[in-house]
C-alpha cells in the first residue's frame, strides 16, 4: 500500500476496519454530491464470493465495473444472469426514469442499481467506485495496486440526477497539442465526474489538428510551428517544429470512447478569424487587400473572405469529413474575436454588403454564420458558436450559443430563444490564474475554487420556466497558451476545477456548499485524483516571519509542507515542516504543500526577498511600442516591464549600464511579461562585463526565457541582452534586473 502522509494513513486504516467497526461507517465523499442521500444502520460486506449479475444491465458498463473492481480485490468477479442470496451487484431497468437518473441502494444483502438508461448505470457506476478505496482508479499492476480479501459499505440509499444535461470542458489543442493518449486519458478523467460533453477546440491561428483528406496541407504545414514552418513559433514552442494532428482514424477511436463513456465530444473549427493555419495553407482565402490588420492576439492576415465564393465550398467540403467523424448533433464554428478590418478594404466583400444591402461589416459575420448553418444542415448538423453569433443575426432557432463574455451577454441569447452553454470567463475559464501568485492568464479576474464554485449558470435572472430550460449547462474552458511547460501544467489548472463544474453541472444549487465541497474535496478526492494520475493542483501554504521565527500552515490537515533552505524547489524528499523555524536568512527557505508526490507552487517567505536597486541606464536597437519606453526598466518597479513594437530580428540588443559598479552575488534577467510568460525571448545570449567593454557570456535563454548570472568574481558595470535568431512572437517583453 502506498501513502506518504500519516493523516492519509490513518484515513485509510479507518475505512479498512470499518468492519471491525460495526455501524461507525463514515460518510462517503461524494463529488459531485448527489441529490439524495440516506444512510440506514448496518454495513454490507463485500468479500470474495461477490457476483456481477449481468441482467439488464450495458455490456461495457459490465466489463468497466469489472475492470475497476479487479483493481482492488484479489479474486476474479463472477459473472452472472441470476442474483445470488447475498453479495451481489445487480441492476434494474426502470422506465419512467429521467435519461440520466439512478438509484443505487446498499443494503445487508448486496447493492442494487436502478436506471432507465445505460448512462443512468453508468453514473451510478461512478457513485459506487467513489464508495470504494482510491486504488480502485489505479493502474491494474504496480505499486499503487491494493489487494482486498473484503471491503465494507454502509447501507444506502441514493436517488439522484442531473441539474443540466449539458455539463461540459472545452480543452484548446492548438495552441498546445496533446496526443491521443492524453485525450482519452483525459475522457476517462470526465467520465469519473460525470461531465458528458468534450468541447474540443481543433484549430485556430496556431494549428489546425484534424486531418481533412480533401485538403492535406491543413495539417501538412498548418499543424506545424517553428522556424521555417508555415505558422511561427509561439507560446514557448521553441525553435524546433512543434506540433501534430489526429489522423481520421484517431478521431474514430477517440469518439468511440467517449460515446462508451456517455461523453459526446463536439468538434470546433474556429471560423471566419483565429484562421491562421488555414490562412498560412491557403492564402486565397484571405481578403483581396495588402493591408494586415491584427487581431486582439496581434495575429495578421487571419480572416476568411466572407465575399469570396469559393470559400464556402472549400467550407463545405470541410463540414462534409468534420460531420462524419463526429456523430455529435453540432459543430461549434467559433465566430468570435473577428478581425473586420480586412472585410472593409476587401472588395469582394464591400461588394458582397452592397448586393445584401447591409451597413455594417458586424453584419457580414451574420451572413457568414447564416451559410455555416446552410452547410451543416445539409449533413444533419446544427450550428454552435461563441456569444458574437447571436448579434446582428437572427440564428436558426436551434442554433447552439456559447456564453463567454458576460452572464448579460448570456441573457440577451435566452431572450432570443435561443438554447445557451455558460462559460462565462470570470468563473470559468481555467486557464486564469488560482491566485495572484500563480500561473496563467488574469485578464478575465482570479478563478479561486470558491468564486468557481459561487457559480450558478441560471444566475440571478428572474427568468421563466421556459427561459431556464434554454440554458442547457455550464461549461469550463481551457485555453492552452500557458500549456507547453511547466510538465503537466494542464492537469494542474483542470484540477480540481473541473471537480467544480461537475458539481455546478450535477448538484442542484440548493444543495451546493463551498465548505461542505472543501472538506470533501480534501478528506477523499484528493486521494482520488491522486490514483486516477492526475497532477492536480493544491493550495499553497501560509508562510509568515517575525522576530526571525518562520511559520508555516499547510492548507488542510491532511496535507504537509515541505522546505528548502538553498532557494531550490522542495521536493517529496525534502523535509516536512514541523513546529517552527529560527532564522536570520528567511529569504533562502522555499515552501510547498504536497500530498504524496503532488505538489502546489513553491512560496518563499513573503516579503523579505531584497533586490538591489541601482541607478542605472537602459540603451537599445529595440523599436518600444506605443505603450512602454526603455525608463520602465530604469525604476525597479517589478510589475512594469519594456515591451517591442516588432519581433526582434538577429543583431538585436538591449544594455543595462550601472552609473557605479554593482557589487553582487547573482544577476537574473527575465524577459516576457510578469506571471504569464508570454513574449520572451527564445533565440538569444546574455553578457555581463566588469569595465563595461569587455563582456563576458552568461549563457543562453531558457524555457522560463530567463538567465541567472552567477559565479560573479568582481564589481559588474553592465548587463545586455543579444539577439541571435528571429523571435517566435510578434514582439517580446524584457522585465528590470533582480540582482541580489
Amino acid at each position: 500500500m502506498k501513502k506518504l502522509t500519516t493523516t492519509i494513513l490513518i484515513v485509510l486504516f479507518c475505512a479498512v476496519t470499518n468492519a471491525v467497526m460495526g455501524n461507525n461507517v463514515k460518510p462517503v465523499n461524494f463529488i459531485p454530491l448527489p441529490q439524495e442521500v440516506t444512510y440506514n444502520d448496518g454495513t454490507f460486506l463485500m468479500d470474495n464470493q461477490l457476483v456481477l449479475c449481468t441482467a439488464n444491465a450495458d455490456k461495457f458498463n459490465i466489463g468497466y465495473l469489472a475492470k475497476h473492481l479487479n483493481r482492488v480485490f484479489d479474486f476474479t468477479v463472477s459473472q452472472s444472469s441470476k442474483t445470488s442470496g447475498t453479495n451481489y451487484i445487480r441492476f434494474v431497468r426502470e422506465s419512467s426514469m429521467g435519461d440520466e437518473e439512478y438509484r443505487l441502494v446498499v443494503d445487508n444483502k448486496g447493492i442494487t442499481i436502478t436506471s432507465k438508461t445505460k448512462a443512468g448505470e453508468f453514473y451510478a457506476i461512478q457513485t459506487l467506485l467513489q464508495m470504494m478505496p482510491a486504488e480502485i482508479y489505479a493502474p491494474l499492476e504496480g505499486p499503487n495496486r491494493m489487494l482486498l480479501k473484503q471491503w465494507t459499505l454502509p447501507q444506502i440509499k441514493i436517488s439522484d440526477f442531473p441539474r443540466f444535461v449539458y455539463r461540459g470542458n472545452m480543452l484548446d489543442v492548438s495552441r498546445t497539442f496533446f496526443d491521443k493518449q492524453y485525450i482519452l486519458r483525459h475522457i476517462d478523467w470526465l467520465a469519473y465526474h460525470k461531465i458528458n460533453k468534450f468541447h474540443i477546440h481543433l484549430a485556430d491561428d496556431n494549428g489546425w489538428r484534424v486531418e481533412i483528406k480533401k485538403y492535406p496541407l491543413l495539417t501538412e504545414r498548418g499543424a506545424w510551428r517553428g522556424y521555417g514552418e508555415a505558422l511561427v513559433p509561439s507560446f514557448n514552442s521553441g525553435k524546433a517544429r512543434y506540433g501534430g494532428f489526429y489522423t481520421q482514424d484517431d478521431i474514430r477511436e477517440m469518439v468511440a470512447y467517449a460515446a462508451e463513456r456517455n461523453i459526446e465530444i463536439i468538434p470546433e473549427i474556429d471560423l471566419p478569424g483565429h484562421s491562421k493555419s488555414v490562412t498560412s495553407t491557403y492564402p486565397e482565402v484571405l481578403c483581396k487587400t495588402s493591408a494586415e490588420f491584427l487581431s486582439v492576439q496581434g495575429e495578421g492576415k487571419n480572416v476568411f473572405c466572407v465575399g469570396n465564393e469559393a470559400n464556402y465550398k472549400m467550407l463545405d467540403n470541410i463540414m462534409k469529413e468534420i460531420s462524419k467523424l463526429f456523430p455529435s448533433e453540432y459543430i461549434h464554428i467559433g465566430g468570435d474575436e473577428v478581425q473586420m478590418k480586412a472585410w472593409k478594404e476587401c472588395p469582394d466583400c464591400q461588394a458582397l454588403m452592397q448586393k445584401e444591402g447591409m451597413t455594417d461589416e458586424k453584419q457580414l459575420l451574420g451572413y457568414f454564420v447564416g451559410r455555416m448553418e446552410k452547410i451543416l444542415q445539409k449533413y444533419g448538423k446544427k450550428l454552435a458558436g461563441w456569444d458574437e453569433i447571436v448579434e446582428d443575426n437572427e440564428l436558426q432557432p436551434d442554433s447552439r450559443v456559447y456564453a463567454w463574455r458576460r452572464m448579460n451577454v448570456a441573457l440577451a441569447a435566452i431572450q432570443k430563444g435561443r438554447p445557451t452553454v455558460t462559460q462565462i470567463g470570470e468563473y470559468c475559464y481555467i486557464d486564469m490564474k488560482y491566485s495572484p501568485i500563480e500561473r496563467g492568464h488574469n485578464w478575465a479576474g482570479i478563478v479561486s475554487l470558491e468564486k468557481m464554485y459561487s457559480f450558478d449558470p441560471i444566475g440571478s435572472f428572474n427568468l421563466s420556466k421556459e427561459q431556464e430550460k434554454l440554458i442547457i449547462g455550464p461549461q469550463a474552458g481551457l485555453w492552452a497558451e500557458m500549456l507547453i511547460f511547466p510538465p503537466h501544467f494542464s492537469e494542474y489548472q483542470l484540477y480540481p476545477r473541473l471537480c467544480i463544474l461537475s458539481e455546478i453541472g450535477w448538484t442542484l444549487q440548493d444543495k451546493r456548499d463551498f465548505k461542505d465541497f472543501e472538506n470533501r474535496l480534501t478528506l477523499s478526492h484528493y486521494e482520488r485524483l491522486y490514483d486516477m494520475g492526475i497532477a492536480f493542483r493544491l493550495p499553497y501554504p501560509t508562510v509568515t516571519y517575525q522576530n526571525n521565527t518562520i511559520d508555516v500552515e499547510a492548507p488542510a490537515p491532511s496535507l504537509v509542507v515541505r522546505y528548502t533552505m538553498d532557494k531550490s524547489e522542495p521536493t517529496i524528499n525534502s523535509p516536512v515542516f514541523s513546529g517552527k523555524i529560527i532564522t536570520d536568512t528567511p529569504q533562502n527557505f522555499r515552501f510547498a504543500t504536497f500530498f504524496a508526490t503532488n505538489k502546489s507552487i513553491t512560496v518563499p517567505v513573503p516579503d523579505v526577498e531584497v533586490y538591489m536597486t541601482p541607478e542605472v541606464k537602459v540603451t537599445t536597437s529595440l523599436k518600444a511600442n506605443k505603450y512602454t519606453n526603455t525608463t520602465t526598466l530604469e525604476d525597479w518597479d517589478f510589475g512594469t516591464y519594456f515591451r517591442t513594437a516588432d519581433a526582434p530580428v538577429k543583431g538585436d540588443w538591449l544594455m543595462f549600464t550601472f552609473t557605479e559598479p554593482v557589487k553582487c552575488q547573482t544577476i537574473k534577467v527575465n524577459t516576457n511579461i510578469p506571471v504569464t510568460q508570454f513574449w520572451g525571448v527564445t533565440d538569444g545570449h546574455v553578457e555581463y562585463s566588469y569595465d563595461g567593454i569587455n563582456f563576458i557570456d552568461a549563457g543562453q535563454f531558457d524555457i522560463h526565457n530567463s538567465v541567472t548570472i552567477e559565479h560573479i568574481s568582481a564589481e559588474v558595470k553592465a548587463v545586455r541582452i543579444l539577439i541571435d535568431g528571429s523571435g517566435e512572437e510578434k514582439a517580446i517583453a524584457i522585465q528590470d534586473l533582480r540582482i541580489q
